[in-house]
């Protein structure tokens, strides 16, 4: 690419492509494993914390208790996730990754390592450094604290909001 076109293409737009094609990228591995990019989050939450609770996972999902409610009814049936009630509160539902859970979390660490091949095929190390360091500057700049701990869906919906309140 020409550095004159490089410098004409406003950095917005340029992340808002990569963005496109990354979640193309990201539905298509989900559709080989089968699953919807919400119950693969749900799986990867469980294999970093272990066993949370239902509702901490709908919380750190950004969704609704009934949408968590289905959500887990439908990995639970394909064999993915262990419900288990609390021994002392039998209202706190447990859930932890299943052995196929975890083989399908292998399944999907590969097929994100292979992205993060193809998207910086031809890059140096040097330079996907500086690449992340910048990134992480923007988002800093752009998002509160608090935003980039939780980085969860309720800040689209925020986002989304504050702009219709704009309008």
């Amino acid at each position: 690419m020409e550095e004159r076109s490089v410098r004409e293409i406003p950095v917005p737009l340029l992340l808002n492509q990569i963005l496109h094609a990354q979640t193309y990228r990201i539905m298509q591995c989900m559709k080989d494993v089968d699953l919807k990019p919400g119950q693969a989050g749900c799986l990867f939450i469980l294999s970093k914390e272990g066993k949370l609770p239902q509702k901490d996972i709908a919380k750190k999902l950004g969704v609704k208790p009934p949408s968590i409610t289905a959500l887990l009814k439908k990995l639970e049936a394909r064999g993915l996730i262990i419900r288990s009630q609390d021994d002392q509160d039998q209202r706190v539902s447990w859930i932890t990754l299943s052995e196929e859970g975890k083989h399908y979390i292998n399944k999907i660490k590969d097929m994100m390592k292979e992205m993060d091949e193809a998207m910086f095929q031809d890059v140096l190390p040097e330079e996907k450094l500086l690449f992340r360091r910048i990134l992480l500057q923007i988002r800093e700049n752009l998002m509160t604290k608090e935003e980039i701990e939780s980085c969860s869906i309720d800040f689209k919906k925020k986002c989304m909001a504050d702009l219709d309140d704009k309008k």
